[in-house]
């Protein structure tokens, strides 16, 4: 299969969000953000008429991800649209499977765990009307106090990624720069690192401190 690397408007548009432009995002949705919606609604259907709000999400939740972990993208190995478009996919998965879970954790005391979606509470008090509002202070919060742990642009994702709950192997492994690497050597490589990264946060206690900034 020919793998399609990014246009040079999206490598363009790639070095804006790198650089944090502040209509880099705002770009990012104008490009691909109703696109993005239509297909994923195409492909659940079902899920799209029982719950109208929960693909936009996914959407939004992939977007503002990309921006504040802008290394997660490879354009050597895929177009940004279909990056985007494979990460709101993976996390409206995960949101599925996270609501599954939950089921069974709903007697759990507050505070054991950060919120399930470390995203989802960046976008928590956007409105269904508006979701390319962005709580800039409250990432720049974020990002200041992973910043005291974690100094390398790797580690920080890495973090952000643990954070967020992401269970797949392959965007680990993406960051690891670990492709090369057979599927077991890959998984066993990954759990390395998340576990090295769990044993920081747990250290620093920084998931309590992060829970307090996105309240």
């Amino acid at each position: 299969m020919k793998i399609v690397k990014a246009t040079p408007k999206e490598l363009a548009l790639h070095q804006a969000v790198t650089d944090r432009s502040d209509t880099a995002l705002l770009k990012l949705y104008d490009l691909y953000g109703e696109s993005i919606i239509r297909k994923l609604k195409s492909w659940y259907s079902k899920l799209a008429a029982k719950n109208d709000d929960s693909i936009p999400a996914a959407v939004n939740e992939a977007f503002l991800g990309y921006y504040n972990n802008p290394a997660t993208f490879n354009p050597q190995i895929s177009s940004l649209e279909r990056f985007l478009e494979m990460a709101a996919e993976r996390d409206l998965k995960n949101d599925i499977e996270r609501e599954k879970d939950q089921e069974g954790k709903e007697n759990l005391p507050d505070g054991v765990e950060l919120q399930a979606n470390f995203w989802n509470s960046l976008k928590k008090d956007q409105t269904a009307t508006d979701q390319r509002i962005i709580h800039k202070e409250t990432i720049a919060a974020v990002d200041q106090e992973l910043g005291l742990h974690f100094k390398t642009d790797q580690d920080l994702t890495l973090a952000k990624m643990v954070l967020s709950r992401e269970r797949e192997t392959g965007p680990y492994a993406e960051v690891l720069e670990i492709g090369e690497l057979t599927t077991e050597e890959q998984k066993a490589e990954v759990k390395k690192h998340k576990d090295r990264i769990k044993k920081i946060l747990e250290r620093h206690g920084v998931e309590a401190k992060l829970k307090k900034l996105l309240q």
